[in-house]
């Protein structure tokens, strides 16, 4: 080899070296941020695109229409805090150490051997952000429970534990009026007080806020978790004033009124729901504009999803009044395991990367949304613990997906006078429903009986065989976890009362 072919040898090789270099940095500047958006109590079909005749949600409908929608996406369990420890961690609940919602004083939390979504991702070199409800111990004020910087989560302004706090709470006289200003959050740990904002204007605003003052170049993880459509609701005039023809007219009379006061007043109509509904919706708008701006819209994986099922108008306690949800059909709501308490709503967009304006009616579950980001973001997750979600990638990019295990439901409400069933396995079309006892006691067809009104029970006796098998498989599993055990936890339920 000539001394100018050697030399141009070495160059090739320096350059292509470069150019290597270059594209690992290039990937890893590029490398997809996350944003879930959370919702609460918001219905299968509370939404535009979810077929509400009434409703008007133009910033989730446009996400629908740029992304893929799902049909049949189920929530991790029908209530909000054991909803957010399985879409958060990708495990069943129950693994995780809780197995209903959270009174404030009760020490239930998070299990410190958790890892979340934001946990993986940090390890990645992500920045992470949590605004809105948190819910995943008893209290901000619980130095003896994780909070969510022990999640992962380098910012936090949460609203730690239950619904928003108002200050009219605690007014004595009755009835009150006001504008109900949430006195519940908390900024890194630190009380805020009252904030003279609704909570959906102060989350989003704050969301707003932090992708602004970002000073790296890193990626960026942010789980916003809006309060709405929770009770107390709470919208500005102008929505309200949207639908103030679905408004009795004695609520237009007291517009202010606490709706906590309305207990022996007449019905005050749908329209406060809807006008809250469209309230969240512009709240979605903003945040999705602001990554837009960034010139990240392309580059940001987002999932916009519900934690449970609504509040229908089937009221069951005193602050549950006045509520109008909807499950487009489906039977039951928040808090019991028919289809309208996990089957909610789902959209995943990733730039140009899924097919715009899919729609899939494959079943999948919150639990796989962790998987789901592992494979996009390029992490490995750990074998040291259980993982029950799987990753629907093949499913965004139009594919089938062929599950390695059933789809769980599990929630544990021992307390209430007619106590819920505590179990549901959903295997193809068919879902069985377990009582208390680990019983079956209901099997339907979904694919034929959407509303789940035929019981089949007695009726596939090779079916129910197999579909019992595998729910007494994945509830050994469960009770015998690795990370409960390490915890000392012991899978007997928890007393409420």
């Amino acid at each position: 080899m000539t001394k100018r072919n050697l030399a141009l040898f070495i160059n090739a090789v320096l350059c292509t070296g470069l150019l290597a270099n270059y594209a690992q940095a290039s990937q890893g500047a590029t490398k997809p941020n996350v944003v879930i958006i959370l919702a609460d109590d918001l219905g299968y079909g509370d939404l535009g695109v979810y077929g509400h005749p009434v409703v008007k949600t133009p910033n989730i409908d446009k996400l629908a229409k740029e992304g893929v929608r799902f049909t049949q996406y189920y929530a991790p369990a029908p209530l909000c805090s054991p909803s957010r420890a399985g879409l958060l961690t990708g495990r069943s609940p129950f693994r995780t150490g809780i197995r209903s919602w959270i009174p404030t004083s009760k020490n239930v939390a998070l299990g410190r051997n958790e890892k979340t979504i934001a946990s993986y991702l940090k390890d990645q070199g992500y920045d992470t952000a949590v605004m809105g409800k948190w819910h995943l111990n008893a209290g901000a004020d619980r130095h003896d429970q994780p909070q969510a910087e022990d999640a992962g989560f380098d910012y936090t302004l949460v609203n730690a534990a239950g619904f928003v706090t108002s200050d009219l709470d605690k007014a004595k006289e009755r009835p009150r009026n006001g504008v109900v200003y949430p006195n519940g959050f908390y900024r890194n740990g630190k009380p805020l007080g009252t904030v003279n904002q609704i909570s959906g204007e102060f989350v989003s605003q704050d969301a707003i806020n932090w992708l602004t003052n970002k000073k790296d170049n890193n990626p960026f993880f942010m789980y916003v978790a809006f309060t709405e459509v929770h009770t107390p609701l709470a919208s500005p005039r102008k929505y309200l004033d949207m639908y103030k023809d679905f408004m009795t007219e004695y609520e237009r009379q007291h517009p202010d009124m606490f709706y906590a006061d309305w207990t022996d007043k007449p019905y005050r109509g749908p329209g406060e729901y809807y006008a809250n509904i469209s309230f969240m919706d512009a709240q979605v708008g903003k945040i999705l504009e602001k990554i837009k701006s960034m010139g990240q819209e392309d580059n940001t994986i987002i999932v916009f999803t519900s934690d449970n099922g609504p509040v229908t108008r089937e009221a069951r306690k005193w602050y549950e009044l006045n509520m109008a949800g909807e499950t487009d059909g489906l039977r039951g709501r928040k808090d019991n395991l028919w289809e309208g308490g996990i089957r909610v709503p789902a959209i995943v967009k990733y730039g140009k990367h899924f097919t715009p304006g899919s729609v899939s009616d494959t079943p999948v579950s919150g639990l796989d949304i962790l998987p789901t980001i592992a494979e996009l973001t390029h992490f490995s997750l750990p074998n040291d613990r259980v993982i029950d979600g799987e990753s629907i990638v093949p499913v965004l990019k139009g594919n089938s997906l062929e599950r390695h295990k059933p789809l769980l439901f599990a929630i544990d409400m021992p307390f209430q006078d007619d106590p819920t069933d505590m179990w549901a396995i959903r295997e193809g079309d068919w879902k069985m429903i377990f009582d208390r006892d680990s019983k079956p006691k209901y099997l339907y067809n979904l694919k034929d009986d959407r509303g789940e009104v035929v019981n089949q029970l007695g009726k596939q006796p090779a079916l129910e065989k197999k579909m019992i098998a595998e729910f007494e498989s994945y509830k050994y599993s469960i009770e015998h976890d690795s990370l409960m055990k390490a915890r000392g936890e012991k899978p007997e339920p928890v007393n409420w009362n």
